[in-house]
C-alpha cells in the first residue's frame, strides 16, 4: 500500500518530534524515508536585500551546504537503525514542494510534525502543514508537535482509532487501517458519533423565537438512533476482521462528533487516528473540514488523514472494503 515515507523537516526541534513515529512505521512497514528540507528563495531574497553585494548563487549554494549539514546526520541515524534514507533538499516554497515531491510516487506517505519553526499555529496547523493536506493526493500522518514532548515511547503504538459515520466517504480510511492493523499487529477500534440530548432538540427548533417541537422524545431518538449505529458499526467489524484483523472493537459516543473522537482518543494511550478527511468535492459529513482538523487539534495523538472521494487503496490481492 506503501511504498516510502517522506518526513519534511525544517531544522526546529519540533519538526523533529515526527521523526520517532517516522522511525516506527519504517521499521514496520519495511519502507524507505526520504528527508525532505526546502530551502525557500523568499530567505534568500530577503537577505540579498538587506546586503545587496550578496551574490545570489553563493547564498543558494552557502543554504543548500547548511541544509545538509543539518540533515545529512539525521539520515545517517537512521541507516544505523536499519533503515533505508535519502535526503531531498529542493528549492522552493516548503509546502509545494513537499507536494511535488510526494506525487511522484502515489503510494508515499507523508509523515510531518504540525508545528514548525514558529512553534505557533495558523489555523489548526502550522500553515505548512495546513497548506500540504489541502494540495496533497497523498496519505498524511499529522504529529501535533508540543513544546515539551510526552507523547508515547517509539513501537509503542497499539490501536487505531477510526471514526465512521455511515458514509462511503468515511469508509475509504479502511483499506489503510485494514493493512496498518494488520502489518503492524494493532488493534482497532471504530467510533461514530449520535447527537447529544442538546443537539437533538436543537436540530428540532422551527424558529429562532419559538420553542423546539421534537416529533419524538430524545429518549425516543437516541434509542433507535444507537441501535442502527451499533448494527452498523457491528457489520464494519466482521468486515475489517473478515480481512485479517484479529482485535476490533466498536463504540457509539454521544455529542459534537470531534469532541468525542478528541476525548475519545486521549482516554485510550498509545493510539493514532485514523480518518477521511477533504474529498474532491469538499462536502461530506463527519469526517471533513472543520472535524478532522479539530481532532488533530484536540486530540494530541497522530491522525492519519487520507483524502476522501474515490481515492481508496485496496489492499493487494485482498478484496476492497465497500
Amino acid at each position: 500500500m506503501y511504498s516510502r515515507i517522506l518526513a519534511p523537516l525544517d531544522g526546529s526541534a519540533m519538526s523533529e518530534q515526527v521523526l520517532p513515529f517516522t522511525r516506527t512505521f519504517a521499521t514496520s512497514l519495511s519502507l524507505p524515508v526520504t528527508l525532505l528540507y526546502a530551502v525557500e528563495p523568499e530567505v534568500i531574497t530577503i537577505a540579498r536585500t538587506l546586503n545587496p553585494s550578496l551574490h545570489v548563487e553563493e547564498m543558494v549554494e552557502h543554504r543548500i551546504q547548511h541544509a545538509r549539514s543539518y540533515i545529512d546526520p539525521i539520515a545517517e541515524g537512521l541507516k544505523r537503525a536499519g533503515i533505508r534514507a535519502d535526503v531531498e533538499i529542493p528549492q522552493g516554497e516548503p509546502a509545494n514542494a513537499i507536494v511535488e515531491e510526494a506525487a511522484r510516487d502515489a503510494g508515499t506517505l507523508i509523515a510531518m510534525s504540525s508545528h514548525g519553526r514558529s512553534g505557533l499555529a495558523r489555523w489548526w496547523m502550522g500553515s505548512v502543514t495546513d497548506k500540504v493536506l489541502h494540495l496533497t493526493e497523498n496519505p498524511l500522518l499529522v504529529i501535533r508537535s508540543v513544546s515539551q514532548p510526552q507523547g508515547p515511547p517509539e513501537n509503542e503504538l497499539k490501536r487505531i482509532l477510526v471514526p465512521v459515520d455511515g458514509s462511503e466517504l468515511a469508509e475509504e480510511i479502511l483499506p489503510h487501517v485494514v493493512f496498518l492493523a494488520s502489518t503492524m499487529g494493532l488493534a482497532v477500534n471504530l467510533v461514530m458519533a449520535t447527537p447529544s440530548r442538546d443537539e437533538y432538540y436543537g436540530s428540532q427548533s422551527i424558529g429562532p423565537n419559538q420553542l423546539a417541537r421534537a416529533t419524538a422524545t430524545y429518549e425516543e431518538y437516541i434509542s433507535a438512533v444507537d441501535g442502527n449505529s451499533e448494527a452498523y458499526l457491528n457489520s464494519l467489524v466482521d468486515r475489517v476482521k473478515q480481512q485479517g484483523v484479529a482485535s476490533v472493537e466498536a463504540q457509539v459516543l454521544h455529542g459534537p462528533a470531534a469532541d468525542c473522537i478528541a476525548d475519545f482518543a486521549t482516554e485510550v494511550s498509545d493510539n493514532f487516528v485514523a480518518m477521511t478527511t477533504h474529498g474532491r468535492s469538499g462536502v461530506g459529513r463527519l469526517v471533513l473540514g472543520s472535524v478532522a482538523e479539530r481532532v488533530v487539534r484536540q486530540s494530541g495523538d497522530p491522525v492519519l488523514l487520507v483524502r476522501g472521494g474515490g481515492s481508496e487503496i485496496p489492499l493487494t490481492g485482498s478484496p476492497a472494503l465497500a
